[in-house]
């Protein structure tokens, strides 16, 4: 989320201890034009270098984040210029609490969501896309916001018959004041994303990589892992009913002064599309790997409407 994002709803409202048993400090005071040899020797090169630093360089979000969204398998790089187009995407919608990646949920909830994402499509190479994000979900017992904001560069790698690769790499702020005495935090942010088909079924193989490089809490990173398929169910006048479903796993290295193992989930969202409007129903299970990580579950009641067009230029 963004991290994307929340799970489940605590039984109490924890403001200035992070449960799990790590403490927050308190707040202190002062405080496609391109040939192909020079594109393959492009992709070559960030491939590599998401190789070396994406175990180190980690996020959530949940955006997440997302945190978010029906997926697809990313867009091959082909030699040509492909027209940029732009898109809007505005999704809102509600759920029963504000939890992060590392497992701790804050607040007492229920949430409203909300999220606009606008991208411009092949940007420079063709499948690729620049992305700019505002996301807050409020906790409506205390109307309390809790905001995300993010530039983001995904860039399609591979594509092979039914196998594809993208890199995502950029930066994200984050203020949530529920967190801890409040945090006002910097990220460095990174994704791959594997895609292949099996029995004409999708499935993806996600890694989200978080690296907190300044905040007011102990910096550190975290490493959020997915595996998870879309598989359609049936298509009626123009409406694609599709199941979204599969776990995760956060390991984190000293994020918010949290270590280790930290949360298994298991998650499942029924997606019903239909001419750039999508409803997501989901609901995740999470598992606690250390002593005081709830085992609680997550709802969500998520609608994304799509604005999109080519974009001019001269």
């Amino acid at each position: 989320m963004a991290m994307h994002t929340v799970n489940d709803r605590p039984e109490t409202s924890r403001r200035n201890s992070y449960r799990g048993g790590n403490s927050f400090p308190r707040r202190t005071t002062g405080c496609e034009a391109p040939q192909r040899g020079a594109s393959h020797r492009m992709s070559k090169g960030i491939l590599a270098l998401s190789v070396v630093f994406l175990p180190f360089v980690s996020l959530a979000q949940g955006p997440s984040p997302v945190a978010a969204l029906t997926r697809s398998i990313p867009s091959p790089v082909v030699e040509g210029r492909t027209p940029p187009t732009w898109s809007v995407n505005l999704t809102s919608g509600f759920t029963n609490t504000f939890q992060l990646i590392l497992g701790d949920p804050f607040g007492p909830g229920h949430d409203f969501q909300d999220k606009m994402t606008a991208s411009i499509n092949n940007a420079f190479l063709r499948g690729d896309s620049v992305s700019a994000f505002g996301w807050s979900t409020t906790d409506l017992s205390n109307m309390t916001p809790n905001w995300q904001a993010g530039l983001l560069y995904k860039l399609p790698i591979v594509r092979r018959k039914d196998h594809t690769l993208s890199l995502t790499a950029g930066g994200q702020r984050w203020i949530l004041p529920l967190v801890g005495p409040g945090t006002k935090d910097w990220f460095v942010t990174g994704n791959l994303t594997y895609g292949t088909v099996v029995k004409r079924i999708p499935v993806f193989v996600s890694e989200d990589a978080y690296n907190l490089v300044k905040s007011n809490l102990p910096t550190g990173s975290a490493l959020y892992s997915q595996i998870y398929t879309q598989q359609p169910l049936t298509k009626r006048h123009g409406v694609l009913l599709a199941l979204r479903e599969g776990p995760a796993y956060t390991y984190s290295w000293g994020l918010y002064g949290a270590s280790g193992n930290r949360v298994v989930r298991y998650s499942g969202t029924l997606v019903s599309s239909w001419k750039g409007t999508t409803l997501e129903t989901g609901y995740r299970k999470q598992f606690g790997l250390q002593d005081g990580i709830p085992n609680n579950g997550y709802w969500s009641i998520l609608f994304t409407k799509q604005f999109t067009g080519r974009l001019h230029t001269e």
